[in-house]
């Protein structure tokens, strides 16, 4: 094919060659005219030779134009593969702005609780030294009703003990009312009878207002002038001060 396109392209040249080479003659012989038939032929032959073989000639441009092709389909790829981590890095980008305002407002928020913490300490710290306070106090109560208690035990003894005491006296004063009683005159039997009746050992009196005329302090449980309905606090001992 480079072969014919040679004869073609040299074919032309001959024509334009040949053309000149008339037009210059002509200017000397003006009546000389063209021989079409030398003219033509080379000129179209030429034309015809070289047009031919020409999409056939391998002239290195095809061989750029593929590989120029496939560095574009390469580029395109590449590209594409850019575009594609071009979108996801948008993606990120769009997410870490996303993340950044939630961890400012994570921020702001731990912000807030630390304040809160801090004053939530603050309190504790308040009411704990409150409920030491609140705790010693209890101690110094619970010393002084340990003390109270003591106290009240000893006195409760020392009632008892009084009570008992109180007891024997008065039983005692009871044998001595009834022995001077005994040993009494006659008037004075007589005005002990208009104040109280005796019958079977048991003295009888109206009141409380009447024993005491008698006894001023009362009697016990087991004298025979004791009766319980005069006996209010149910302390076994009747008609006491």
């Amino acid at each position: 094919m480079e072969f014919i396109f040679l004869l073609g392209f040299f074919a032309f040249i001959f024509s334009i060659i040949y053309l000149l080479y008339h037009f210059i003659r002509k200017i000397k012989d003006r009546e000389r005219k063209l021989k079409k038939k030398v003219f033509l032929p080379f000129l179209i032959g030429g034309l015809i030779f070289m047009i031919i073989p020409t999409p056939f000639i391998d002239t290195g441009v095809q061989g750029q134009l593929n590989v120029a092709l496939k560095e574009n389909e390469k580029l395109v790829k590449e590209n594409e593969k850019l575009k594609s981590q071009y979108d996801k890095l948008n993606l990120q980008l769009k997410e870490n702005k996303k993340i950044a305002k939630a961890d400012q407002k994570l921020k702001v928020q731990s912000d807030e609780l630390k304040k809160q913490i801090a004053t939530l300490n603050s309190e504790i710290k308040e009411k704990s030294t409150k409920i030491t306070e609140y705790e010693s106090k209890l101690k110094s109560l619970e010393e002084e009703k340990t003390t109270l208690a003591s106290e009240k035990e000893e006195l409760n003894t020392k009632i008892n003990n009084l009570t008992a005491e109180n007891t024997d006296l008065q039983n005692e004063v009871d044998n001595l009312n009834s022995n001077i009683a005994s040993s009494s005159s006659n008037d004075d039997s007589s005005s002990y009878v208009s104040s109280s009746d005796v019958t079977s050992g048991t003295e009888v009196f109206a009141n409380c207002t009447e024993l005491r005329g008698t006894y001023p302090n009362g009697v016990p449980a087991g004298h025979p002038a004791y009766v319980p309905s005069m006996d209010r606090d149910k302390d076994n001992y009747a008609c006491e001060r």
